[in-house]
């Protein structure tokens, strides 16, 4: 499911615009189809194919209360969309409206190529605590509303649970900590399984014939770490980053944060995670774990709908471990975004604050596909997945810490990501993120 993917592949497919520039799209410009008698036809683009079908429910209704007003929906895969937005940006041919994602947003701002909303009357208070911050830039102008809720929980085959004598009760208050793992760890260890049936916990387990990985891996994940080691980290006390979002001061220097790196890659050291050379050189993490290669995953909420359809696999869900600071989950949200290029602002500024009203968000909650970030519709969408044998309460019982949205972080992530990359290679030790972090910090100098 592509409709949350790495911020280090959206932020430097943003810092490839400027090559892309003479290639963009040419089938949806924006303020497309503005016709005779005061009509209008906004372009709205999305990249998620499971939200097209509730976003055209949305985009039927704001025209129903709007008639003069006519919404054009295109769904485009995660590459083919952001190489189309960014150069349609330049060229022209960019949508009126379109779904953005926090690592590009930044950028945005600072070039002018998308418009603030702050004259549209909004009730902020509707929304989940600290998520209509991340849509405010660094000078302070409001640039788009959350529409969803990206949080994350733990995943579990319960026939693998089963015949590791198990169930989702053990699953529910699992601790961890950066020293020996807790419980979490030694749940992870009984679920692993060699090739001559040994688990991880028992003498002679071959750490080098693995069957059966009792925690899942999804590459090595950017700067935020979201649903791969971020939880770990801010349940140990680690934060981001100190100071402001236009002069951040990262702290992956922080003990709090070298010692979650040595337990996370411990995993793999030990046989109970694949190795990231493994874990990104067959299928990805969800087929994997359909295929019954990984007992458990941790991933966002965003997923669930795609782990309950696959096939032959009963999962339950669990909330994260509690760590030394509690029990915590990253979370981010997305957002609209009027272009600036547009030929319809006001009509567009209507469009984004309806996408991301109440109205829409209770539409999109009874598509059971993500969680709304209007607190009204979060039930509605608990409903809806309950109605599908999906219980999402796990995902909302963890305090939350936003991701960076902060400016240059394609430049700072071309510095994080191939470092941990090397880190979880094992051609490094945790003490090189010192380093690495002074070489981001002095992007913000």
């Amino acid at each position: 499911m592509k409709w949350r993917k790495s911020a280090a592949v959206a932020a430097a497919a943003l810092t490839a615009a400027g090559v892309l520039a003479g290639c963009g799209s040419s089938d949806s410009g924006s303020g497309s189809g503005s016709g005779s008698g005061g009509k209008v036809d906004l372009s709205y683009w999305l990249w998620d194919a499971n939200q097209q079908p509730g976003y055209q429910k949305c985009a039927d209704a704001f025209t129903a209360a709007n008639p003069n007003i006519s919404v054009t929906v295109k769904q485009y895969g995660w590459d083919d969309y952001w190489s189309s937005i960014t150069t349609g940006l330049v060229s022209g041919t960019a949508p009126d409206v379109f779904t953005n994602h926090a690592s590009y947003f930044p950028t945005f701002v600072d070039k002018h190529q998308i418009l603030p909303i702050d004259d549209e009357q909004v009730d902020l208070s509707a929304y989940r605590a600290g998520l209509p911050e991340l849509w405010v830039g660094t000078d302070g102008k409001r640039y788009g509303l959350p529409k969803d809720n990206g949080l994350v929980g733990l995943y579990a085959n319960a026939g693998l649970l089963e015949k590791a004598g198990k169930t989702a009760a053990d699953l529910a208050n699992l601790t961890w900590n950066p020293t020996d793992g807790g419980t979490f760890e030694q749940l992870i260890a009984h679920l692993t399984v060699d090739k001559a049936g040994k688990r991880g916990d028992e003498a002679g387990f071959d750490k080098t014939k693995v069957e059966v990985y009792g925690l899942g891996l999804n590459g090595a994940g950017d700067g935020s770490g979201e649903s791969i080691w971020a939880q770990y980290a801010l349940s140990n006390g680690w934060t981001y980053y100190s100071g402001s979002t236009s002069k951040p001061v990262f702290n992956y220097n922080d003990p709090k944060f070298t010692d979650t790196m040595k337990w996370f890659r411990g995993l793999s050291d030990k046989g109970f995670m694949p190795s990231l050379k493994v874990a990104s050189s067959g299928i990805g993490m969800q087929a994997s774990y359909g295929a019954g290669k990984y007992a458990m995953t941790t991933d966002g909420v965003w997923s669930a709908k795609s782990y309950f359809e696959l096939k032959d696999v009963k999962t339950t869900i669990a909330p994260l471990p509690t760590g030394p600071a509690g029990r915590q989950s990253t979370t981010n949200a997305l957002g609209d975004a009027v272009t600036a290029t547009t030929k319809h602002p006001a009509e567009a500024k209507k469009l984004l604050v309806f996408l991301g009203g109440k109205d829409c968000q209770s539409i999109v909650a009874k598509e059971g596909v993500v969680l709304p970030a209007i607190t009204s519709a979060i039930e509605e969408a608990k409903a809806t997945f309950k109605t599908n044998g999906i219980d999402i309460q796990p995902f909302l019982e963890p305090k939350t810490s936003i991701e960076p949205v902060v400016p240059n972080w394609a430049d700072a992530m071309a510095i994080f990501k191939p470092a941990m990359e090397a880190f979880l290679n094992g051609q490094t030790q945790a003490d090189s993120f010192v380093g690495v972090n002074d070489q981001i910090n002095a992007l913000y100098k």
